[in-house]
């Protein structure tokens, strides 16, 4: 009898109704790994769980590890906190608002700097945590510490503080970004020491010329015709700014920016996802970065939903294979709960915050639970052309008997029309030390035009799939 290899990095669907389309069925809560294994391209696992290391004071609004002091900190709530390696929080001031805070890149040899709710403050053991009340501050949205200077926006204007003094700004130290008269949003630094300007469909760049006044001045030769859509809707990986936002003609998509030009890498699907938003809606998303064990990870943080890019596979088998959704609950739609991730060199962990409550957690390796709750983990197979074939097995390559829990089983269900899908069947995917245990399910049925198939956890346990054949006549 013949049998047909599968991939599972993406599934398809239909959608009924007046959106009657082709559509792709994302990973949930799995991500791929790129190696050649048991005749596959790669194997799919479970996205790493959530572990409680300590309790903040609210809902996370940023953080960041200050390699200059060798310390955690974090917008908690309306409270800047130190977090220690064992979790332990210290209280350190008040921070106003409820917005995502910026921490990251803005900190000195002398102070870590911090902009919440167009407030500008700095703190450093000595003189602890303050607001900077100089009028000139205005109302800063985001910052970046370059060439001893802290450099702002306010979304219309630029300017920074003065060289000698970093809680003073001077009325004659501001600019205009000019390529075109769109709002200012955001900053970031390149790797050769310049600031990245970005706006909503623009990307200018500044150097320090040492001016009298604002010390530094545009290269004309650099402006890009791309922005982003919200001021933290941008992180950095390796050199290359990943942003949600795109060109003044197109809708909101995700891009990939180098210097001088960029790439789409939003696919039809994600792109379907962003138009559910409007832009006011977008406007305090975040994105972040990770990257762990020779992976990459771009997460995008959606008022519903958490999109995981998989910068890996998207350079081996293109980004249509590179998505995933990440989710905190079972059968529902609760978006992720980690955010701020921040790996701190001192306990070598990846910290988050919350987006629920006031928890700090750790991600761990070694579960998929969030916080000891389980967290629903789906595969789907493509739409097969099977017409008039019975589909007599179905086998999974997994890696069984190294679960630390008994009850891995897996719920296996089959859709004829793209959309709905029938009964759950549950397999065992193998308990603690069943190492022989094969994944495979018999007598499937007979496929009247095209098949898909659905997997879906609940377990606590991790799991791993490689290759799915199908046997059929």
């Amino acid at each position: 009898m013949p049998t047909l290899p599968v991939t599972l990095i993406k599934g398809d669907k239909v959608s009924g109704g007046v959106d009657t389309d082709y559509r792709d069925q994302l990973l949930v809560n799995f991500y791929a790994v790129e190696k050649q294994i048991l005749g596959a391209q790669g194997y799919l696992l479970d996205y790493p769980g959530l572990t409680q290391i300590g309790t903040g004071s609210g809902i996370d609004r940023g953080g960041i590890y200050n390699e200059r002091f060798e310390d955690q900190y974090r917008v908690s709530g309306t409270k800047f906190i130190s977090v220690s390696p064992s979790g332990a929080t210290t209280e350190l001031g008040t921070v106003s608002g409820s917005d995502q805070a910026t921490l990251e890149g803005f900190y000195s040899f002398n102070t870590q700097g911090l902009i919440a709710n167009g407030k500008f403050y700095l703190y450093d053991s000595t003189n602890g945590f303050r607001q900077v009340r100089d009028s000139d501050a205005r109302s800063p949205i985001d910052g970046i510490w370059i060439n001893n200077y802290y450099f702002m926006p306010d979304g219309e204007y630029l300017f920074h503080t003065e060289i000698g003094d970093e809680s003073s700004i001077d009325p004659l130290d501001f600019a205009t970004a000019e390529f075109m008269p769109d709002p200012s949003l955001g900053l970031s630094k390149t790797q050769d020491n310049k600031v990245m300007v970005w706006g909503r469909y623009t990307l200018e760049y500044f150097v320090d010329v040492a001016n009298d006044n604002f010390a530094f001045t545009r290269v004309d030769t650099r402006a890009q015709k791309i922005g982003i859509v919200a001021t933290h809707a941008k992180c950095e990986s390796k050199g290359v700014w990943y942003i949600t936002g795109g060109r003044k003609e197109e809708a909101v998509g995700i891009h990939a920016v180098t210097l001088g030009s960029s790439t789409k890498v939003s696919t039809r699907e994600i792109d379907k996802i962003l138009k559910q938003y409007t832009e006011p809606e977008l406007s305090d998303m975040r994105m972040e970065c990770r990257m762990e064990d020779d992976v990459t990870f771009i997460l995008v943080h959606l008022p519903n939903e958490t999109l995981c890019f998989n910068e890996n596979v998207a350079g081996s088998l293109g980004v249509d294979y590179a998505w995933s959704i990440l989710k905190t609950d079972i059968k529902g739609d609760q978006t992720y709960r980690g955010i701020n991730g921040v790996f701190d060199a001192r306990s070598a962990k990846w910290v988050y915050g919350d987006k629920r409550d006031s928890k700090i957690g750790r991600l761990n390796n070694d579960i998929c639970t969030h916080y000891g709750d389980k967290v629903e983990g789906i595969l789907y197979a493509p739409l097969l052309n099977l017409d008039g074939f019975s589909v007599n097995e179905l086998n999974i390559q997994t890696i069984p008997g190294f679960t630390n829990v008994d009850g891995a089983k897996v719920a296996i269900s089959q859709t004829q029309d793209g959309d709905h899908y029938g009964t759950e069947v549950w397999c065992d995917y193998g308990d603690a030390r069943e190492y022989g245990k094969r994944f495979y399910k018999r007598r499937l049925g007979y496929v009247r035009d095209f098949v898909g198939y659905k997997f879906r956890k609940e377990s606590s346990a991790r799991m791993a799939f490689a290759l799915m054949t199908l046997e059929y006549s």
